[in-house]
């Protein structure tokens, strides 16, 4: 016998939807949604999101345990937080993709390391933690040796079957999917050329997405190619987009391929992200057969300078004191990750809109069930909804028993109101109800194991002084702790001018093919954005002729990628400048660096070790070489005043992409320097 249905209310977070030209099944409130096993559908293939594009995930290797654990379980343990199906990550090329470099395996022709920077490391956790996540990569630019220049090259090509070759057999790794080139077009011959390169060395069961566009006019522009061409199309297996909600959901011919459709970048373009991510995950497919959504990015571990820097699930940005937030995305992933998997089948019969006006403001739903037919999952996003609203449901050609509720409140800043179990349904006769209120996500299913993460972070904490770094303590190739690379690949590696030990290099030899414009000057940071009155140092030698940069009071970020700061530029000659870089009278002046002090010492020469130093007390700024005050025609210089920059970080460059080693790096706090400016 069978009990009366159960109406309970489920609600949901405010979102704002682009406009959605494909037509997709609507439907009025009272009239029923029928949840059919034999209904038609595309199959799903995931959800999850990217580590990559520029340093997002940077400073999470470097947390504590048991939080960096914490984090990760987070992000991909099964049953537990986001449940990620989906991880995507960068080929790294040793240039600033958004907010920070990736480590290149080949930084030159001739050389080969692949257990740099930190993307190996975090696929192997993710795995870890569920052997059945899927693994993506793309790349977004190259090192300067390939192709002599042209991304779209045979250099390329070999570059990146390197590198898949080299995770499978250094780290175990199988990568599933692979891009062509992040937001820069397409060549059609070389997808060709790559598939068949990767067909001929064993990694044919890789399949190839392309084209990673996102201008609104280019889209789905490889799509065409692909019906004109049989080749194109057999060398390309998913049609991927950023942002389809955005930029227009799919072409005719798109559709017609017959091939998945992906949002292989979901943009977090609003904020707070999770609302976006909430409507997305579930609209793309009912408005566009959209059946993978990898969003950008899948963490905040970078600098609060940078931009983007609190848009990721999580934000982990101060590994010193191993403290993180948890945002409402880990929950909005989990209501479609912790009760689906890949391979499972939308049922288009219950995937719509809950109005016949489709652009969402009423919410929207979206149905899955496993391939056996025997379990289905319920997603339902009402985020734009301005009132209640009840919803009927019929179940057909499933077997009849409990359905389990979960609900998340997006309108309460209030974590536990954020993925939370309710009591079950019973439904009646194959027929159940929801009274769904705004601002809120809901899942009913059948499935069961699912759970709500519970470890809790220590609070956030300064990062203080005096901090220091010898750097002897890493093997060669590694990064150093806490330091962020913005342009280059500052390294560990084997100390030069007869020094022993490891000292942190600066390896990069020429501009790499840049994603986006660039100055021609790597360098990397570190440190706390509070910091005032202090001395930063450090050792450096020159292993060719070139300049180095000692950067304090580092507070953000212009144009291409200048960092807002003081500069204490040396050059192998002995000329040495100190700089202000970058603030909006500069900009309107056409001057990115503004000179405030100028002179030459001795020769630095090559092979050498000096020192260098910046102190900073209130608007006085005194730079030193080997422990001396710098000379101004022959003369030691006062202090220099300027108060444009009060505060801020620290970093290290190489002007031109100079081969410079660094050693014996130190910050100690500083309060009345006047004392030190003849000494």
């Amino acid at each position: 016998m069978r009990s009366a249905p159960r109406v309970f209310a489920v609600s949901f977070a405010r979102l704002l939807l682009t406009s959605l030209p494909i037509a997709a099944q609507t439907i009025a409130p009272a009239q029923p949604i029928v949840i059919d096993a034999t209904s038609v559908g595309r199959v799903f293939d995931g959800v999850g999101a990217i580590s990559g594009g520029g340093g997002n995930s940077r400073l999470l290797i470097d947390y504590p345990e048991p939080q960096r654990s914490q984090i990760l379980d987070y992000l991909f343990k099964p049953n537990y937080g986001a449940s990620m199906q989906v991880f995507k990550v960068e080929i790294g090329a040793d240039m600033d993709s958004t907010d920070g470099a990736e480590s290149s395996h080949m930084h030159t022709a001739s050389d080969q390391n692949y257990n740099r920077g930190y993307e190996w490391w975090l696929m192997e956790q993710a795995k870890a933690r569920n052997p059945n996540i899927k693994l993506a990569a793309l790349a977004w630019g190259a090192p300067a040796w390939v192709g002599n220049g042209n991304y779209w090259s045979q250099d390329m090509i070999d570059y990146i079957v390197k590198w898949l070759q080299h995770a499978q057999s250094d780290h175990h790794l199988t990568i599933d999917y692979l891009g062509g080139r992040n937001e820069h077009g397409y060549n059609v011959q070389w997808y060709k050329d790559l598939k068949s390169a990767l067909r001929a060395n064993g990694l044919g069961s890789i399949q190839v997405i392309a084209s990673d566009d996102w201008e609104r006019n280019k889209l789905w522009n490889i799509a065409s190619e692909m019906r004109k061409d049989p080749a194109v199309n057999d060398a390309i297996d998913i049609v991927g987009v950023h942002g389809p909600g955005w930029g227009g959901y799919p072409t005719p011919d798109a559709l017609a391929l017959g091939k998945p459709l992906w949002d292989s970048e979901g943009h977090f373009d609003e904020h707070p992200g999770y609302p976006e991510m909430a409507r997305n995950i579930n609209r793309n497919y009912v408005a566009g057969k959209v059946t993978a959504t990898v969003f950008w990015p899948i963490i905040s571990a970078m600098y609060d300078n940078l931009p983007y820097d609190d848009i990721g699930l999580i934000k982990s940005n101060q590994p010193w004191s191993g403290h993180y937030v948890v945002t409402p995305s880990v929950w909005v992933m989990a209501h479609t990750a912790q009760f689906t998997q890949p391979g499972w089948q939308y049922l288009d019969s219950a995937s719509g809109f809950f109005s016949a006006d489709t652009s969402g403001t009423h919410g929207s739903y979206v149905a899955l069930r496993s391939p056996s037919r025997k379990d289905f999952s319920l997603i339902i996003e009402t985020v734009q909804a301005k009132s209640p609203q009840t919803v009927h449901f019929t179940l057909a050609s499933f077997p009849q028993r409990k359905l389990h509720l979960w609900t998340s409140d997006l309108t309460s800043s209030d974590p536990a109101q954020w993925f939370v179990k309710q009591p079950d349904i019973v439904a009646t006769n194959g027929k159940f109800s929801l009274n769904l209120l705004p601002g809120r996500m809901v899942t009913v299913t059948t499935t069961t194991g699912q759970a709500r993460g519970d470890a809790i972070p220590p609070p956030a904490a300064p990062f203080n002084l005096p901090y220091a770094d010898t750097f002897k303590s890493y093997p060669p190739g590694r990064l150093a702790k806490y330091f962020s690379d913005m342009y280059g690949a500052f390294e560990t590696a084997p100390c030069d001018g007869g020094r022993t030990g490891i000292c942190l290099s600066q390896l990069v030899p020429r501009e790499p093919i840049a994603w986006k414009r660039t100055d021609n000057r790597p360098f990397t940071i570190l440190g706390n954005l509070d910091w005032t009155n202090y001395t930063v140092s450090t050792d450096i030698l020159f292993q060719q002729p070139g300049s180095a940069d000692l950067i304090g009071r580092l507070t953000g970020m212009s144009g291409a990628d200048i960092p807002n700061s003081y500069v204490l530029r040396v050059a192998d000659t002995g000329a040495w400048s100190l700089r202000r870089t970058s603030t909006e009278q500069d900009k309107r002046t056409r001057q990115s660096d503004l000179v405030l002090a100028a002179g030459t010492v001795s020769p630095l020469g090559v092979k050498h070790w000096h020192r260098l130093s910046l102190a900073f007390s209130g608007s006085q700024i005194i730079p030193q070489i080997d422990g001396r005050p710098v000379t101004i025609y022959g003369k030691p210089m006062n202090a220099v005043t300027d108060a444009t920059y009060a505060k801020g970080m620290v970093g290290l460059g190489a002007l031109n992409y100079s081969l410079v080693q660094f050693d014996n790096f130190q910050i100690t706090p500083s309060n009345d320097i006047s004392s030190t400016a003849h000494n």
